[in-house]
């Protein structure tokens, strides 16, 4: 089966998240809110095989997210389920069709690809984690006891 050409991380959000935030102004929310004390973790999802699961691209994730403060990653694999697999299957034809094959096979079987298929990469992820020392480091970290007992507002209309 031929390789996929590496794409840029920049083209693979562009392709598959066009209508959402830049994963750079994400991280600047994650930090602004770290810093204000809450405990924020960030979610790689979905990975996408053959195009955002390379080692170096999960790394700069997590690199990312550890400069932002985030307190913890976590990470899953595509999830194709009917009506969003159609979907998908279109665009990755369209803009990487050397790809279509082999997610073709991947998901023949269900939405979700196989346990085994998904823990070493999620073993990867949680390495990285540990490596980069992905952990809370919030300065003043907000927790339950410093907020005020909730009130009751009314509603004027």
């Amino acid at each position: 089966m031929p390789r996929c050409r590496s794409p840029s991380p920049e083209e693979i959000w562009r392709r598959t998240e066009p209508s959402t935030a830049h994963p750079r102004q994400r991280l600047r929310a994650l930090k602004e809110l770290v810093d204000a004390g809450i405990k924020v973790g960030v979610g790689m999802a979905p990975i996408l095989p053959g195009l955002s699961d390379r080692p170096e691209l999960l790394a700069d994730v997590v690199r990312a997210a550890r400069e932002a403060g985030a307190t913890g990653v976590w990470s899953n694999l595509l999830f194709l389920r009917s009506g969003t697999r159609e979907h998908f299957l279109d665009c990755l034809e369209r803009d990487w069709p050397e790809l279509l094959p082999r997610y073709e096979q991947l998901y023949a079987k269900g939405a979700y690809l196989p346990a085994d298929a998904q823990k070493p990469l999620k073993q990867v992820v949680a390495e990285l984690a540990r490596e980069h020392g992905i952990r809370d480091r919030r300065r003043n970290p907000l927790d339950g006891q410093e907020l005020a007992e909730p009130e009751q507002l009314l509603l004027a209309v």
